[in-house]
């Protein structure tokens, strides 16, 4: 496995225009509705998901090394959250155009301004604490623009495919730069820095640099507890 710096240089260059746009989501208000199925074609295998109670919470996304779990896949204590804003296809005007190999071709219900959102965004309390969902080595960067303040961390354990998570728009944080931190530790904070209308964690999967579905890495149930909006998964059927 590469250098830990020299291996976060390369993943954050592929991510810069989405660092620059960042989450231009409405945090505050949790998502009632939202579709419950689409499917992408990913090069020869496919990404997919279900979102809503008693729904799979476990995309398909095939990415050579198969599962894309690592750690707890828990970044903020259960219970506490709403779901503000699903991964995928969106229209909101804020967010970056579709990255490869993903499209959103407009359709009848919407017929222009189709962008993509990277991650999926958590609303919660500002200042509430944000966990490391496997070990590995952090990245902090602080941006006036995009995800603000964000974590990117990367995964001790080498795999054939490198997976990568980011925590974005943070209040603050409690590790320095390039710092080894443990599966379950508290990084940060939840904040509202950078392109962002209230108090959300932004959190972002990649896989070899692409943005997978979030909702592959949380254990079953995560989204379910009360209060939670276990619809917000994706943000529109394509």
């Amino acid at each position: 496995m590469a250098a830990p710096a020299a291996l976060a240089t390369r993943l954050l260059a592929a991510r810069n225009l989405r660092r620059l746009v960042g989450c231009g989501c409405l945090a505050t208000v949790a998502v009632v509705v939202l579709p419950v199925f689409m499917v992408f074609s990913v090069m020869s295998g496919l990404i997919s998901g279900l979102g809503g109670a008693g729904g799979s919470q476990v995309d398909g996304f095939a990415a050579g090394a198969g599962a894309v779990l690592s750690g707890t896949g828990e970044p903020l204590e259960p219970g506490h959250f709403t779901v503000s804003q699903g991964f995928g296809c969106t229209t909101i005007r804020g967010e970056p155009p579709p990255p490869p190999p993903y499209a959103c071709p407009p359709d009848e219900a919407h017929a222009s301004w189709v962008r993509f959102h990277t991650g999926i965004d958590l609303a919660a309390a500002q200042g509430l604490p944000v966990y490391a969902v496997t070990a590995g080595t952090v990245r902090v960067i602080d941006s006036s623009t995009g995800f603000g303040i964000h974590i990117v961390l990367i995964p001790a354990a080498a795999s054939p495919t490198t997976t990568t998570y980011l925590y974005g728009h943070l209040s603050g944080v409690v590790v320095a730069d390039q710092t080894a931190v443990i599966a379950g530790q508290a990084i940060g904070f939840v904040g509202s820095t950078g392109n962002s209308t209230g108090p959300h964690l932004h959190f972002e999967v990649d896989i070899g640099g692409t943005p997978a579905n979030p909702c592959s890495t949380f254990p079953s149930g995560y989204l379910v507890p009360p209060g939670v909006a276990a619809a917000g998964c994706l943000a529109w059927a394509m």
